[in-house]
C-alpha cells in the first residue's frame, strides 16, 4: 500500500520540540534507544495528535484521490494502538475512537502493526495514541492508502544563494541522504536540485553530482535567481520529465517529510487541483514551535501573514491551522506549482527581492493547498533589517500594485511615503529616508526605466547608500547595555505640549541637543528614544552588529526639501505612471528580456 505521510519523531538535523511529534503525560521523560527508536515506559499514554503526525484527512479528501487509509506502526514490546479523530468544533474539540489492536513481540526485533481507519469518518485530523502495557520501544510508521497513484510527479527544486554556504551545504546533504543516495526512498527519482549562485561562492566539487545542477548568475537578488532557475529548468523540463517546480531559500533549515508530502500531493491529486500551488509555513528558527506564517494576504501591501504565531505544540493550534481561507500567495521559502507555469513569458518581475513571490502568486495561483508539516524553519524578520531593503519594499509594493490593477488613491500614496521618509528622519537615518525616495522617484520613471536597468549595478549603488552594519566593537561609539535597555522602555510624553513639541521640531532635530548618546534598535525603534540627541547607535542584538546615525539639522531640510519637490512630481506623473504599469509590466517578465537581464547568451 503507498504510504502517503511518514510518523516522524524528534531530530536534531531539524526539531527537538517533542510536543510537535508526540505528547506524553506531564513529567513523563521519554528518551531514544540506540537505535533511534523512542522507549515508552510501561503502563504510559503516548498521543500522536500533533504537527508532524496527525493526518489532515479532511484535506486529503478534498484535494486528492485517496481511498481507505491505514495506519502502520513500528515497536517491540507491548502497546494498544488506538485510532482516532480530532475534528475541530468552534472554540472545542470533539475526539473520536475507533479501532483498537493489541500489539505485543516476544522477540527483539521490531514488528509492524496495520490499522484501518473508518472511511466514513473524514473530518478533521486522523491520529492515534499507544497505550503501553509493558516497556516498549517505538520505531515509527506511516499512513498508507489503498489507492493507486494517479501520476508520477518529478520535482525540480529551485534554490536561489548568495553566501548561504553552510545552510545550502546542509540541506543538499539532508536531502542526499534521505533520497538522492537512498535506492529505496520513493522519491530516490523523483528530484532534481537546481542551486543558482549569485555570489559564485559555492565550490562546485561540493555541490554538484548527477541530480544537483549549480549555476552561476548575476547577483539580482531572489527575483532574478529564481528567474535564472526556471529557465534553466525549463530547458531539460521534457528530457528530465520534471513536472513541478519547488522554489526554495537558501538560508531556511529543510524538513525532508515535507518533501515527500508534497510528492504525495501531487501523485493523488484530483485533475481540479492539478494546477493547485503546494506551500510550506514557515517557523521560526529560534523558537522552532512557532509558526511565522502560513499563506498570506497581500492586502495591497500592507500584508497579513495566515495564522502568525501560531503555537504547533498546541492540539487546538494545529486544528485551527487546518481552517481554510483564501490566501493571496504563498511566500517563497517553499513553494511548488507546476513546471510548465514559467514558459509562455510567465517569469517573475524583476524586482531584486520582497514583492516577487507576491506577484507571481497573484499572477498565477488559483488554489493553494498548506497541510500541516510541510514547513521550513527560517530566520525571523525582525532579525533582518537592512538599510538597503528601504529602497526596495515601497518601490516594488507600488509597481506590484500599478501592474495588477490594485494601486492606492494618489493622496493615499503620498501619505505613505512621507510617514516612511519622516519617520527615518526623526531617528536620524538620513541615508534610509534618502533611499526611500530613490525608490519612489525610480518607480515614477515607468516600465522602461526598469528594462534597461542593470541590475547588479544597481543593487551595488543602493548598497554603498545605506547604512553598513558593522561588530559593535569596531564602532567609535561605545555599547553600553544599560543605556540600551533604558532607551528600550522610552514612553512618549503624555502631556500634549511636548508630544507637539517632538512633532514640530521634526523630534528635537530643531532643537538644541539635551542628550549625547541613545542605542536603539534597528527594527521597530521608538522615535522618542532618540528625542534631542546628538549620537545614535542603531543595535541589532541577534546579531552584534550596528551602525552610527548623527543628528544633522542640515541633512534633513535637504531631505524634506527633496520630499516636497517628490510630492509634486507625484501629483504631475502618478496617474500616467499607475497606467504604464498596467499596459507594459508583462514586458518585464518575458524570456527575452530575462535574458538580456541576467546576461544569459
Amino acid at each position: 500500500m503507498p504510504t502517503i505521510q511518514n510518523l516522524l519523531l524528534p531530530s536534531p538535523d531539524t526539531c527537538m520540540e517533542e510536543a510537535m511529534y508526540y505528547r506524553c503525560p506531564e513529567g513523563t521523560a521519554l528518551c531514544t534507544a540506540d537505535d533511534g527508536g523512542l522507549c515508552i515506559p510501561a503502563n504510559t499514554t503516548i498521543l500522536f495528535d500533533t504537527y508532524f503526525n496527525g493526518l489532515s484527512i479532511e484535506k486529503w479528501k478534498k484535494y486528492t484521490e485517496i481511498g481507505a487509509v491505514t495506519l502502520n506502526v513500528r515497536l517491540c514490546g507491548a502497546a494498544r494502538l488506538v485510532l482516532m479523530s480530532r475534528v475541530l468544533n468552534g472554540d472545542s474539540i470533539t475526539s473520536l475512537s475507533h479501532e483498537t489492536l493489541l500489539c505485543r513481540t516476544d522477540a527483539d526485533e521490531p514488528a509492524a502493526f496495520s490499522a484501518a481507519f473508518p472511511e466514513a469518518q473524514t473530518a478533521g485530523m486522523y491520529c492515534f495514541a499507544l497505550e503501553t502495557t509493558e516497556p516498549t520501544i517505538f520505531y515509527g510508521g506511516s499512513y498508507t492508502t489503498d489507492a493507486v497513484p494517479l501520476r508520477s510527479p518529478r520535482i525540480a527544486l529551485n534554490i536561489c544563494t548568495f553566501r548561504r554556504e553552510a545552510f545550502v551545504l546542509n540541506n543538499l546533504s539532508l536531502l542526499k541522504r534521505h533520497f538522492l543516495e537512498d535506492p529505496d526512498a520513493w522519491l530516490h527519482d523523483k528530484l532534481e536540485i537546481f542551486v543558482i549562485d549569485n555570489a559564485g561562492s559555492l565550490e562546485e566539487d561540493a555541490v554538484k553530482s548527477e541530480h544537483i545542477h549549480l549555476f552561476r548568475n548575476k547577483n539580482v537578488g531572489g527575483s532574478g535567481g529564481f528567474a535564472r532557475g526556471m529557465i534553466e529548468i525549463g530547458k531539460v523540463r521534457e528530457s528530465l520529465g520534471i513536472t513541478h517546480i519547488l522554489i526554495s531559500d537558501d538560508d531556511i533549515v529543510f524538513e525532508p517529510e515535507a518533501l515527500f508530502r508534497t510528492c504525495a500531493l501531487l501523485a493523488y491529486a484530483k485533475d481540479f487541483y492539478r494546477s493547485a500551488f503546494i506551500g510550506g509555513a514557515m517557523l521560526r528558527l529560534d523558537d522552532r514551535y512557532v509558526q511565522v506564517e502560513s499563506g498570506a494576504f497581500w492586502n495591497q501591501g500592507d500584508l497579513i501573514s495566515g495564522n502568525k504565531g501560531f503555537d504547533m505544540r498546541d492540539l487546538m493550534c494545529c486544528l485551527r491551522n487546518e481552517t481554510e481561507s483564501k490566501p493571496d500567495y504563498n511566500a517563497w521559502w517553499y513553494c511548488a506549482f507546476p513546471a510548465a507555469l514559467p514558459e509562455n513569458d510567465n517569469l517573475p518581475m524583476p524586482f531584486f527581492f520582497r514583492g516577487d513571490d507576491v506577484e507571481y502568486g497573484l499572477r498565477n495561483m488559483e488554489h493553494l493547498i498548506l497541510l500541516n508539516g510541510i514547513c521550513v524553519w527560517h530566520e525571523p524578520f525582525e532579525n533582518k533589517y537592512s538599510s538597503a531593503a528601504s529602497y526596495y519594499i515601497l518601490r516594488n509594493r507600488m509597481i506590484l500594485n500599478a501592474a495588477h490593477g490594485i494601486s492606492m488613491p494618489l493622496a493615499e500614496y503620498k501619505a505613505l511615503l512621507g510617514g516612511y521618509v519622516r519617520y527615518e528622519l526623526r531617528l536620524y537615518r538620513y541615508r534610509t529616508a534618502a533611499l526611500l525616495m530613490k525608490g519612489a522617484e525610480d518607480f515614477l520613471s515607468g516600465v522602461n526605466w526598469l528594462l534597461k536597468q542593470d541590475g547588479e549595478a544597481l543593487h551595488q549603488w543602493v548598497m554603498q547608500n545605506g547604512y553598513q552594519p558593522r561588530p559593535v566593537g569596531e564602532l567609535d561609539v561605545p555599547f553600553d547595555q544599560a543605556l540600551y535597555e533604558k532607551t528600550l522602555e522610552a514612553e512618549q510624553p503624555s502631556d500634549l505640549f511636548h508630544r507637539a513639541l517632538a512633532n514640530r521640531t521634526l523630534n528635537g532635530t530643531w532643537l538644541s541637543p539635551v542628550h549625547e548618546l541613545a542605542i536603539i534598535p534597528m527594527e521597530g525603534a521608538k522615535q522618542i528614544s532618540v528625542y534631542r540627541t546628538e549620537t545614535v547607535l542603531n543595535y541589532d542584538a541577534q546579531s552584534g552588529k550596528a551602525f552610527v546615525t548623527r543628528r544633522d539639522p542640515e541633512e534633513a531640510k535637504a531631505c524634506l526639501a527633496r520630499l516636497k519637490a517628490l510630492e509634486e512630481r507625484i501629483d504631475k506623473d502618478y496617474d500616467s505612471v499607475i497606467q504604464d504599469y498596467a499596459e507594459n509590466s508583462p514586458k518585464l517578465r518575458t524570456l527575452s528580456f530575462w535574458k538580456t537581464y541576467l546576461d544569459i547568451h
